[in-house]
């Protein structure tokens, strides 16, 4: 007798946003690194969704698109300014400005920062 193929599918997002990675309102956040002065995280971003790039608590972050179109929204409280973030060119967060990854598709983004 002949086996029937297995013709179940993972449905993309359980596969994109799933462990390793912690699932979030936006997608999924994975810390794959820690020291005892650093943080490294990857994000996934689902398309159409925005994060609020946090400096609560850290210093030193650097931001860096790995895959897929993003912009960056950036405010000084007065303005805002947007940025399309281009693929491994890392992006310095000033912790005296606000800012906002708007995704315009899926989204990776690799962070780093020292905790306070």
């Amino acid at each position: 007798m002949a086996e029937e193929l297995d013709t179940t599918t993972t449905d993309a997002d359980d596969s994109d946003f799933g462990p390793p990675f912690a699932p979030k309102t936006f997608g999924g956040a994975f810390v794959w690194a820690r020291g005892e002065s650093y943080t490294c995280t990857v994000l996934r971003v689902k398309e159409g969704e925005n994060v609020v790039v946090s400096t609560q608590g850290r210093r030193d972050m650097v931001v860096m698109l790995t895959g897929g179109r993003g912009v960056l929204e950036v405010s000084d409280g007065s303005e805002i300014d947007r940025v399309e973030l281009l693929p491994a060119a890392p992006v310095s967060i000033s912790p005296d400005r606000g800012y906002r990854l708007l995704a315009m598709t899926e989204v990776e983004l690799f962070t780093v920062y020292s905790p306070l």
